[in-house]
């Protein structure tokens, strides 16, 4: 899918502040793009800006914020004069993990908010500039960071493998739809990656949580294996090719998944994925334990 002559590639991107969002918008950078990037306070667009240049345009609103959305749209169609935007990636997630008998529908609210709501708002606003067929430019393409977690759950990962398996339907639904535009829309579903998502959970203080229920000992167990699995995280760059590749591909791929839990969360059965899952979360002995 390539540009017209002299005319510079232009990408929206949510979430850019740190992690996969980071890393996205760097290598789109690197290769020409003017990069679109939401952030949600002033002063890291102002530290983004100063970093990347002039071909980084910040955008400060909150995904989950749809009165933002206009104003946020009207300024990326006025530095666009006239041009298309050649992808949408709507990365923006957050991730609050815990026992669903007893998470705050709060944070599950909240999570649905971003990784649900958000992510289609966002789709929504922006549509109207990634063009449609006939026009005499390819049109843009979308592209939706989910996770592992949207082919498979995980104990404690329920409210939030709920949200990705929801972006996942909406994005199918999407690439359905969009047909008649000539817009494809494909998800990205990463296992652990190198980012500040888990760092940002730990400053919580999950460990002091739940403490007083049930599952508390099998709430440690977890945060010790996601911890050992966060210190073997891939690097972003595996994201940041699959991305690349549903942008600029003439065929994308319509998912890609970049762990190999989210082969075995679709072909293994559930009572052989529970075996397999409590295994390597190391709940297994716990929970024969407790019989």
């Amino acid at each position: 899918m390539s540009a017209a002559q002299g005319e510079q590639r232009a990408a929206v991107v949510t979430g850019v502040s740190s992690g996969i969002g980071l890393a996205i918008a760097e290598d789109l950078l690197r290769r020409g793009y003017q990069v679109f990037g939401s952030v949600r306070r002033g002063a890291d667009a102002e530290a983004l800006a100063k970093q990347w240049g002039g071909a980084f345009v910040p955008l400060v609103f909150d995904v989950a914020d749809t009165g933002a959305l206009p104003r946020i749209v009207a300024q990326v169609n006025e530095v666009l004069n006239g041009r298309r935007l050649a992808a949408l990636v709507n990365n923006a997630g957050i991730g609050l993990n815990g026992p669903l008998l007893h998470q705050p529908m709060s944070e599950i609210r909240r999570m649905f908010e971003v990784n649900v709501f958000g992510a289609l708002e966002v789709t929504r606003a922006f549509l109207p500039l990634l063009g449609r067929r006939g026009t005499g430019h390819s049109p843009g393409r979308i592209v939706n960071i989910s996770s592992v977690s949207g082919a498979m759950t995980a104990p404690f990962m329920g409210a939030y493998s709920a949200s990705k398996h929801a972006l996942e339907a909406l994005t199918q639904g999407l690439r359905r739809e969009l047909k008649l535009y000539g817009i494809e829309a494909s998800t990205v579903e990463p296992g652990f990656i190198r980012s500040k998502i888990y760092e940002k959970e730990l400053a919580t203080k999950p460990m002091e949580r739940y403490t007083d229920t049930d599952f508390a000992a099998s709430w440690q167990q977890f945060h010790r294996s996601a911890a050992q699995a966060a210190a073997h995280a891939k690097s972003p760059d595996v994201v940041t090719r699959a991305v690349r590749h549903a942008i600029e591909s003439k065929q994308p791929r319509t998912r890609y998944p970049l762990d190999m839990l989210c082969f075995v969360g679709r072909w293994f059965s559930d009572r052989l994925f529970d075996r397999l899952i409590f295994k390597l979360m190391g709940l297994d002995v716990l929970l024969r334990a407790q019989k």
